[in-house]
């Protein structure tokens, strides 16, 4: 059986579907979204796939797929047995606002959301720590006096806390001033307005009045990535809301996004997704299976 289910979260969306069970074999499931999903397997035995790059999945793993990332999860099953997971999947924006007041934080959350990541799937062993911060959350949610919103922002941060502790790579960002933190956002904002337009270090620096040394320096330092690698990932997540939300033709979103012909968009598309934008458009839409 296949899945292909394109999810579209809204500003606040949120959702959390927690020691959900299959006993229904072969069981599969591909899709992509635009928001960050963690799946954290209890039982069952299979297959993850990232944008081409397979892993095996076991008991006791945890899945990060970042926005629009094709992904896909194979469960053969077996007599008897089953397939338990929990999965939360939340727009980043949300964190992106509750983690604003903790730098260190945030900085690595900005490089987990949009930075190229050199690892998406951790087997936590024993660690039994995520596993109580789902079920803590499942289990306030049950009270009839429970505040949705805060809930989920307390599940949220203290989920992401975990993570940058424990799990997921990334360095450790050192506090920042709020001179330089302010020099930081101005950065983000002007990334955001120009990032279509072709790249010019020294156009950046001299519109927010800084050296070019100072504003590449700070940025590979705050996020943990280039200036060029985040402009090419926010390029490829542009793209991939046109080609789910729009009818526009491949070679207009390359010129969109980035004044790319449409043969070097193509190149660059399928290098980094593992298919081609013509698949990832049609697979997400229902009428091609890429399996």
């Amino acid at each position: 059986m296949s899945y292909i289910d394109p999810m579209d979260l809204g500003p606040t969306a949120f959702r959390v579907t927690h020691r959900a069970k299959t006993t229904q074999w072969p069981w599969i499931m591909l899709h992509a979204h635009q928001g960050i999903e963690l799946l954290y397997v209890y039982e069952g035995e299979g297959e993850v796939t990232v944008e081409g790059r397979s892993f095996p999945m076991r008991p006791g793993m945890l899945m990060c797929f970042q926005p629009f990332q094709l992904h896909k999860v194979d469960v053969p099953g077996k007599p008897g047995g089953q397939y338990v997971r929990s999965i939360l999947t939340f727009d980043p924006r949300m964190a992106d606002l509750l983690l604003s007041p903790f730098p260190r934080l945030h900085a690595w959350f900005l490089h987990f959301w949009k930075g190229a990541l050199p690892q998406q799937v951790f087997d936590l062993g024993e660690d039994a720590r995520l596993s109580m911060l789902l079920d803590d959350y499942e289990q306030s949610m049950q009270s009839p006096d429970a505040n949705e919103k805060e809930e989920q922002a307390l599940l949220l941060t203290g989920l992401l806390r975990y993570l940058h502790l424990h799990v997921v790579p990334g360095g450790r960002v050192p506090e920042l001033s709020a001179k330089t933190s302010s020099h930081v956002e101005k950065m983000m904002d002007w990334l955001e307005a120009n990032y279509k337009q072709p790249f010019q270090l020294e156009r950046m620096a001299s519109d927010l009045h800084l050296s070019s040394y100072y504003v590449s320096h700070l940025f590979r330092k705050y996020t943990g990535m280039s200036l060029t690698a985040y402009i090419a990932d926010r390029r490829l997540r542009e793209a991939c809301d046109q080609l789910l939300s729009t009818t526009k033709s491949v070679g207009e979103i390359a010129r969109d996004v980035g004044q790319f012909s449409s043969s070097h968009f193509c190149q660059l598309f399928k290098k980094r997704k593992g298919v081609s934008p013509h698949v990832y458009r049609r697979t997400l839409s229902r009428s091609f299976d890429l399996m």
